[in-house]
């Protein structure tokens, strides 16, 4: 397999060719059994099959992403000498992210006896930090932990540290809070961003800068207050009926009613949620059936 890299229009290709046998496979009629096994033979040995697995193989390798599908539209079986196929394919990444991206095969030989695969797709856009989705947090606490961050003694040390680190200036365009762990996206007025995980331990990763474009709507850290964490962790477990160990993680929204920034109070389980301005007044209990005030 020789693998080339292209660059043209601003956008970067990739080009591998693979050198295929053409299989010699008799069929005996009416034996079903066969023609099944030449089906399934044929399927899996599809052009467009053969480029799917091209273009996971090249996220997965060559760009770090963690891919869950590839799908390939038409289902071209086979391109024939000199002749090109193109294809639309979509990819979603394991993190929900997607995106559609033109494809080429192309059959550049000139001998009916052996395929030759030229495959091209275009390469995934960069990843923005500010707006794809936060990891899971590689620590678990339980909400009743006397350790827990949803207990303002245990997350005000933590944010005073990010404090410390970043400064007023920077904004906080991304936030999930949970027992264990936070996990933010940090953006500067510069264009750029990083992520940062701190844990309950007192332990604070700061991740490289990365640009993004445009303007975000965020939060700065004057307003992350720990007092209304705990408060509506409270109000959740009394007012609201919930088991203090079924609160998952609080998370940063800066698309409330009116343009506000909050957050969305998730459980371990089930689609009830809670909902709150970020220094926790107006709370709101959210079903599927309904919102209503939750004091």
């Amino acid at each position: 397999m020789r693998l080339i890299r292209h660059f043209a229009a601003a956008r970067r290709l990739l080009v591998v060719s693979v050198m295929v046998l053409a299989p010699a496979i008799g069929l005996a009629a009416g034996c079903s059994s066969v023609r099944k096994a030449i089906d399934n033979a044929n399927a899996s040995a599809a052009a467009y099959s053969d480029l799917q697995g091209f273009i996971r193989d090249q996220l997965t390798t060559k760009f770090g992403r963690s891919v869950r599908s590839v799908s390939c539209t038409p289902h071209v079986d086979q391109v024939l000498p000199g002749d090109t196929a193109d294809l639309t394919c979509v990819v979603v990444f394991t993190d929900g992210t997607s995106y559609a991206t033109p494809a080429k095969i192309t059959d550049p030989s000139t001998d009916p006896d052996i395929a030759t695969e030229s495959f091209s797709f275009n390469a995934p856009p960069a990843i923005d930090i500010t707006t794809a989705p936060l990891p899971s947090p590689a620590v678990a606490l339980a909400a009743t932990s006397p350790g827990s961050l949803l207990l303002a003694g245990n997350l005000a040390p933590v944010l005073s540290k990010l404090t410390a680190r970043f400064g007023s200036q920077d904004l906080i365009v991304q936030m999930a809070i949970y027992p264990g762990e936070v996990e933010a996206v940090i953006a500067g007025n510069n264009g750029e961003a990083r992520a940062i995980t701190a844990t309950y331990t007192g332990a604070l990763t700061v991740g490289s800068l990365a640009a993004f474009e445009g303007p975000r709507h965020g939060i700065g850290f004057s307003q992350l207050v720990p007092g209304a964490i705990q408060r509506l962790t409270e109000l959740i477990t009394t007012k609201g009926k919930v088991r203090l160990g079924s609160i998952s993680r609080f998370v940063l929204t800066n698309s409330l009613p009116g343009g506000n920034s909050g957050w969305t109070i998730y459980l371990t389980s089930g689609t009830t949620r809670f909902q709150a301005l970020v220094l926790g007044n107006d709370p709101k209990i959210i079903t599927p059936s309904s919102t209503h005030d939750l004091e």
